[in-house]
């Protein structure tokens, strides 16, 4: 069922999931403002329920793992109504709405705004709920895109995660981060790199499939109680470590 939540057509279901029912992009939420940040939003709830479908079909997914994706999809297409009601305030006729829009135009003079409306109208500036109050302050986030020095060349950190799969990210001083999920080297991609910035937003990084942080650390030598939090995150959204597969099994 969609809930009317604002004039015109923009609406949000009151639920993403019905046991093996899901509804995405706009079967999901529709907006009654310009299409973009409607099918950016789409785009993502694919993603995000892609990556979770796939471990449950491969039988690596945590049992709540699917019902992340009408936590947090939901939670993102409820942050979209801001943008939709800020776009149909901006074309409403009247004087009123004309001195803010000459507002507004002053507003995008400065490249903070910009970039924050940038990742609104993206659908980036969502911070999923998946991690405590003292964690890194990119968990939850989408990873911002940096340039990275590996052992093979220099690399984005875009084209690392075109495979679509979990991925550790180490840079710090001694990669002793890498180590800490040696368990789960089937499930998890691991690269150790160095960041060709000066400095740089985060020394480690785990991403989920759809690019978002679900662990962080800031810095050079992560101490104990940082790691610890590591293999937590990672069980919580890749599962168990598996076993090692013999010779033989990969033949």
């Amino acid at each position: 069922m969609l809930r009317r939540l604002t004039g015109g057509s923009t609406r949000v279901a009151e639920q993403f999931r019905d046991r093996r029912a899901f509804l995405i992009g706009d079967a999901a939420h529709v907006y009654a403002s310009a299409g973009g940040p409607g099918l950016n939003l789409g785009l993502q709830d694919a993603i995000n329920l892609g990556w979770k479908l796939a471990a449950e079909i491969r039988g690596s997914a945590p049992p709540d793992l699917l019902d992340s994706y009408d936590t947090e999809r939901r939670q993102a297409a409820h942050h979209m109504v801001i943008n939709a009601q800020a776009q149909a305030a901006l074309t409403a006729p009247g004087s009123d709405v004309t001195a803010l829009r000459e507002l507004f135009t002053e507003l995008l003079g400065h490249p903070s705004t910009v970039q924050q409306l940038a990742d609104l109208t993206a659908g980036t500036d969502v911070r999923y709920d998946v991690a405590g109050p003292h964690a890194h302050p990119l968990v939850g986030r989408f990873a911002p895109d940096m340039e990275l020095q590996t052992p093979t060349g220099t690399v984005r950190l875009a084209e690392l995660t075109r495979p679509a799969r979990p991925l550790l990210l180490d840079m710090t001083e001694d990669a002793t981060v890498a180590g800490e999920l040696a368990q789960w080297h089937e499930q998890v991609d691991i690269v150790i790199a160095r960041h060709r910035s000066p400095a740089p937003v985060a020394t480690a990084l785990l991403l989920r499939p759809d690019c978002y942080v679900a662990w962080a650390s800031a810095s050079p030598r992560p101490d104990p109680a940082d790691l610890g939090a590591l293999r937590p995150a990672t069980q919580r959204w890749f599962g168990a470590a598996e076993p090692a597969r013999s010779g033989s099994e990969n033949l």
